[in-house]
């Protein structure tokens, strides 16, 4: 993975339906490193990309995902008209599964980010399993709770692994001392609070810097962390992110 990495949350949530392969696609069209999606289980044991524990916020349908079954209801429902009607009743906005996200992204290199929210250890070490046997471990990042990740890096010491915890009373403190403890590669911060200190004091401990969620102010935002030198950069308007490197670049 290349340094600086723009990653975009949920795929290009911005303008299209989040964390459906409309976005995905849309995403790598308008510049981004690494695609950040939300995992989680259905009833019938299919991994499916979507923030929310239900699907009622995204989707036509009700209920809490990991009572619903995949085949015959999840795959049933419309992640597009929530947007708005544009996008309504397309496939490319049906709840994606991980199985047809790797089938498609395998071959052209971006990073998938895999946020595993809840997902017990067991499953993010089915998950691994499923990345190592398409030879896709240097193409994914796993981003969860610390519990969870730490047993993924302990059964994989290869595994991209990263921790999804907010900075607590202590600051980040200990999401960086359990990055050196369990050799987690990067650190994330948040990209509003984020300071040259921190950035400084992370780099010195041997990790990577990540910064989250950049959702407004792109141009002042991006112009502030690219003089930070952070490593990744997490968005929801990828389109806005990657014109503000390039005009940095070209400025």
């Amino acid at each position: 993975m290349r340094t600086l990495q723009l990653q975009a949350h949920r795929g290009y949530s911005d303008c299209f339906p989040e964390n459906t392969m409309l976005a995905f696609r849309e995403a790598i069209k308008a510049g981004a490193d690494g695609i950040e999606m939300d995992v989680h289980k259905s009833a019938d044991g299919e991994y499916v990309m979507m923030h929310d524990p239900t699907v009622d916020r995204t989707t036509n349908g009700t209920g809490f995902i990991e009572q619903l079954s995949y085949a015959g209801y999840l795959n049933t429902l419309d992640a597009g008209y929530q947007k708005e009607p544009a996008f309504a009743g397309r496939k490319e906005t049906r709840i994606p599964t991980l199985r047809q996200v790797l089938d498609e992204f395998q071959q052209c290199g971006v990073v998938l980010i895999l946020h595993v929210k809840q997902l017990p250890a067991s499953d993010c070490l089915a998950l691994l399993r499923q990345i190592e046997n398409r030879s896709m471990l240097d193409q994914v990042v796993f981003f969860g709770r610390p519990a969870v990740i730490n047993q993924v890096k302990q059964t994989q010491p290869l595994a991209f692994t990263q921790n999804d915890g907010a900075p607590g009373p202590d600051g980040y403190g200990p999401i960086l001392r359990n990055a050196v403890e369990y050799g987690h590669p990067a650190v994330s911060v948040s990209a509003e609070a984020v300071t040259q200190e921190m950035v400084n004091e992370i780099r010195d401990s041997g990790k990577l810097v990540h910064c989250s969620f950049l959702s407004e102010d792109y141009e002042r935002n991006m112009k502030r962390l690219l003089g930070l030198g952070v490593d990744f950069i997490l968005g929801n308007d990828i389109g806005r992110m990657a014109k503000a490197v390039d005009f940095e670049k070209r400025g």
